[in-house]
């Protein structure tokens, strides 16, 4: 029981979120709407005329066959006019419309044991309108909120967790040779005569639905509104990749540009480099902490906006100050406490203004974070600030960071014995 607790999906599927998103098959409960959070099927989602009205985000439109269809985005368009037009209309950022949402797709991140990265969207489906065959790149789940739609779909015999979103009719992405290199679908025709199965959903009904897995929605018998929730987890490849960005990133020989690398002469000194420092890096890797590529992402997803919280649990060795930052400590009504006001981002436009409410004994390590101009590790602070207990500085600079204050290099020290 208490390994299900709060788990989402155990609720609506009555398995674990774990289990369920290891099956690379479509699964279907059925139930009715009531049984999901409210947030679901009251407000901007007790109607599509409700979403049209009180949606400001992005839109995308669909239109065509299963076969032949296309989505793209659009401008300086009301939803409303969109279907009447007879399109698909997909509201993509539907978070920001619905803050009720978040505790819940928290809920679905933590049962899964990942970082935010969950994105809700709601289809919209005007009569005769969808999405022609494709499939896509994370798992999700469609939720059906009004009126019935027909979802048809295949399994891909192609190819096992392609890590991209493609289409037979579409442009082919740029990562899509490595996943497809055994084998594709020459046409869109070609799949459909492989035979779709269809699977019916009504209001209430949660379909999930793995990367990877052909699926159409063209031509719907009527109007019907669903929301899709993206579960946009990093791969291990992602997770590498951005750990030795962070942590090769470090040495100036990796930073080097690669001058006459691509003559292709065979005696070329530019590839003897590169192969020793290969070398070298291979050596590396096994000592590296594995935890720590994990804790890289977490960080690198929301200083690029990937993620719009700062997970205050993350702990990280090493940290450094931003240049555009700046802090300054303010009296408190509680005379124990101090309000450091924090101004972050670029100068040359208004900055974003965080206020921490902290122990007044933090002062003097405040003023030796503003007074650095290097990065500093935790060690480093715990020696200069023997009256501080560890677990207390690791959560100071922490909120700092939450505050954009500073920011964690999240890989270890390059140079070794550093």
């Amino acid at each position: 029981m208490g390994a299900t607790a709060g788990d989402p999906i155990h609720e609506i599927f009555g398995v674990p979120a774990p289990e369920l998103f290891a099956t690379r098959e479509l699964v279907v409960s059925h139930g009715p709407l009531e049984r999901l959070p409210a947030f679901l099927r009251t407000g901007a989602l007790q109607s599509i005329d409700n979403l049209c009205r009180t949606y400001t985000g992005p839109l995308e439109v669909a239109a065509g066959s299963a076969e032949a269809g296309g989505q793209l985005p659009v401008g300086d368009a009301h939803a409303t006019g969109l279907l009447r037009l007879g399109l698909t209309v997909y509201f993509s950022d539907l978070k920001r419309t619905l803050p009720a949402s978040h505790a819940w797709t928290r809920a679905l991140e933590a049962a899964l044991g990942l970082p935010q990265c969950v994105t809700l969207g709601a289809f919209a489906n005007a009569a005769g309108s969808g999405l022609a065959v494709h499939h896509d790149r994370f798992d999700q789940l469609l939720i059906q909120i009004r009126g019935s739609k027909q979802f048809r779909h295949a399994r891909n015999q192609y190819v096992e967790r392609p890590d991209v979103q493609f289409s037979p009719n579409g442009a082919a992405p740029v990562e899509w040779g490595q996943s497809y290199r055994r084998g594709f679908p020459r046409t869109t025709r070609e799949l459909l005569e492989q035979g779709f199965k269809t699977a019916t959903l009504e209001p209430g009904s949660v379909l999930y639905l793995p990367s990877g897995l052909w699926h159409t929605t063209s031509e719907q018998p009527g109007e019907s509104l669903s929301v899709s929730v993206v579960v946009r987890a990093p791969s291990r490849l992602t997770l590498l990749l951005n750990f030795l960005h962070y942590y090769a990133g470090q040495s100036p020989e990796w930073r080097t540009p690669a001058y006459d690398g691509f003559d292709g002469g065979a005696e070329n000194a530019e590839h003897a480099r590169f192969e020793a420092l290969l070398l070298d890096l291979a050596e590396r890797l096994p000592g590296l902490p594995v935890a720590d590529a994990f804790r890289a992402w977490s960080a690198h997803a929301y200083s690029v906006g990937l993620s719009s919280e700062y997970p205050p649990s993350l702990r990280f060795a090493r940290y450094i100050r931003l240049p555009n930052s700046s802090a300054a400590l303010e009296p408190d009504e509680d005379p124990s406490k101090v309000r450091c006001v924090i101004l972050s981002g670029p100068t040359n436009r208004p900055q974003a203004r965080t206020v921490l409410g902290v122990n007044a004994e933090a002062r003097p390590v405040i003023d030796w974070v503003l007074e650095g101009n290097s990065a500093f590790t935790v060690d480093e602070a715990a020696q200069r600030f023997s009256d501080f207990d560890r677990e207390e500085l690791e959560a100071l600079f922490a909120w700092l960071s939450q505050a954009a204050l500073i920011r964690p290099l999240p890989a270890p020290e390059w140079e070794r014995g550093a």
